[in-house]
């Protein structure tokens, strides 16, 4: 029998061990690391868990981070950053993926005995010891397997663009557009269809149409949100097209002409990024656009000519849908389909008229449409600046101001830099 001076203590002894293992298995649960993975083209460690603090390091995509904790949208992560030294930073959770989780650990059933005093003349049994011992293991050791979870692999989802890093991005694009042209195209064909009817000439001439066109131009932008952008841009095309026509050799009769537009779109746009590499845009514009028409009629040894120019500004709109390949952290490459709608009207301008015989005549205006009656029950549109709108009479008919289509579809390419 045990000394009734023995137990007191011993029950102390007890409990000062099951109190130190619970505290060593406290810390290694809180020292447990998750394991992280880089899935952008190159993640920023920053100082602070904040997208305006410090960046301390980067580093490439793929590689394998250790996170012991996690504030708000950022990790806490270990880095290496030169041999031998180590480091802690935060990086942002949209440039990383979880592969591995801390295990939740579960502390073993701690059986703790007291020590028998063997005597010589008494034995425990040996058998009993181990059958109890055996039994409270395999109990700890099925508590332990339903308590655990069971970790899966977290897949991987297509990644959407990655907080800018930046405030300010520079897009600098061209390439080619088609534009619509409008009453610009149908007067210069007007003009021609229009002397060709007076003269009895059968055979149909097409004039040449202003349609296709150089664009470039540039834009800012500044992100607004998740994967939203704020921008401000501008574009410029130009285009003239110039066509003669010999309506007959003998006595000649030509008809020469040269349509032209010209544009200046100012645009203020939301752009949107789905995912990482593919973006859409809508927004709209003000165009300051100017057009000329020239006509120039030779008649045997007599001419005359048409030279009108005119400007003015209107409204449109745009959408576009984009790709955008990063090449490097700081520049990307851009390709992107632009559609558009834009009438303008209200052109005022100046038209010079002059002849063979030196005489030249000034109007200025505003650019007209209207329709002239030929030889027979056919009308022809025509394109002129006057003082006044053009009165409807059996000559002429539906006289308004004239249109200057700039709908169309542009395609240009570019890169986009940040700052």
């Amino acid at each position: 029998m045990r000394p009734p001076l023995m137990k007191k203590p011993q029950r102390l002894f007890n409990l000062l061990a099951a109190v130190t293992l619970l505290f060593l298995s406290g810390l290694q649960a809180q020292e447990a690391l998750g394991k992280l993975k880089v899935v952008t083209e190159m993640a920023n460690i920053r100082l602070r868990p904040d997208i305006g603090s410090v960046i301390i390091h980067q580093v490439p995509q793929g590689t394998s981070l250790e996170s012991p904790a996690k504030e708000g949208e950022w990790y806490l992560v270990k880095i290496q950053i030169e041999e031998g030294q180590e480091a802690t930073g935060y990086v942002h959770e949209s440039t990383v993926i979880v592969i591995e989780r801390p295990p939740t650990l579960v502390p073993k059933k701690v059986v703790i005995t007291e020590p028998e005093k063997v005597e010589p003349e008494k034995v425990v049994p040996e058998k009993k010891v181990t059958v109890t011992q055996k039994a409270e293991e395999e109990k700890s050791e099925k508590e332990k397997a339903g308590e655990e979870p069971q970790i899966k692999p977290i897949p991987e989802l297509p990644p959407l663009r990655p907080p800018s890093e930046s405030r300010l991005e520079l897009w600098l694009m061209g390439g080619g557009s088609y534009v619509q042209g409008g009453d610009l195209n149908s007067g210069a064909q007007g003009f021609i269809d229009y002397y060709r009817d007076e003269n009895s000439i059968t055979q149909e001439y097409d004039a040449k149409s202003v349609h296709l066109s150089y664009i470039y131009g540039g834009e800012f932008t500044i992100p607004i949100g998740s994967n939203f952008f704020l921008g401000f841009g501008a574009d410029y095309f130009l285009r003239e097209n110039e066509g003669l026509v010999e309506l007959q050799e003998s006595p000649a009769l030509e008809i020469r002409t040269r349509p032209r537009f010209e544009a200046l779109p100012l645009r203020l746009f939301i752009s949107f990024y789905p995912v990482r590499s593919f973006y859409l845009k809508t927004g709209i514009e003000y165009y300051f656009a100017r057009c000329e028409y020239f006509y120039r009629l030779l008649d045997d040894t007599d001419w005359k000519q048409w030279h009108g120019r005119a400007k003015a500004q209107g409204s449109g709109i745009l959408a576009a849908i984009g790709l955008d390949l990063s090449l490097t952290s700081g520049m990307s490459f851009v390709v992107e389909a632009t559609s558009r709608f834009a009438k303008i009207s209200g052109f005022k301008g100046t038209d010079r008229s002059i002849d063979s015989d030196g005489i030249e005549y000034i109007e200025e205006g505003t650019l007209y449409f209207y329709k002239a009656k030929g030889s027979a029950e056919d009308s022809f549109p025509l394109l002129f600046i006057r003082l006044r709108e053009p009165t409807e009479d059996v000559i002429i008919s539906d006289p308004r101001r004239a249109i200057i289509d700039f709908s169309g579809v542009s395609l240009k390419a570019g890169f986009r830099l940040r700052f």
